[in-house]
C-alpha cells in the first residue's frame, strides 16, 4: 500500500516523529514521508504514532492500493514572491526506482 504521512507538532517534538517515520518511509520534505508499506507495517505504525501523539498534535495519512493511481503536484512561488504559484507534477513516487 502506498502512504504518504505528515505531522504537525509542537516544534521541539518533530525530531521524535522524524525517527519514528523515517523507520518505515522515505523522508520527503520537512514533515513530509511517503512510501510502500504492507498493511501489517502500517498498523504498527499507526500504533506507535497514537502513543507519540498529544492532545492538539496530529498526523495526517493519505493512502492508496496502488502508488501508480496517485498524482502528486508541488506548488512552488518564485523568490520574489511574485507572480503566479507554478505547479510540478511530480511522478517520482510511481517508479519503482531512481536513476542517480
Amino acid at each position: 500500500m502506498y502512504v504518504l504521512m505528515t505531522y504537525d507538532v509542537q516544534a521541539k517534538r518533530t525530531e521524535k516523529f522524524k525517527k519514528l517515520l523515517r523507520k518505515y518511509l522515505e523522508h520527503i520534505q520537512n514533515s513530509v514521508f511517503s512510501g510502500d508499506l504492507p498493511e501489517s507495517k502500517l498498523i504498527e505504525l499507526r500504533k506507535s504514532i497514537s502513543q507519540l501523539l498529544l492532545p492538539g498534535e496530529n498526523v495526517t495519512e493519505v493512502t492508496a492500493f496502488n502508488r501508480k493511481n496517485v498524482n502528486v503536484s508541488h506548488y512552488v512561488k518564485n523568490e520574489s514572491g511574485k507572480g503566479e504559484v507554478k505547479r510540478i507534477i511530480d511522478n517520482s513516487h510511481a517508479v519503482d526506482f531512481v536513476v542517480l
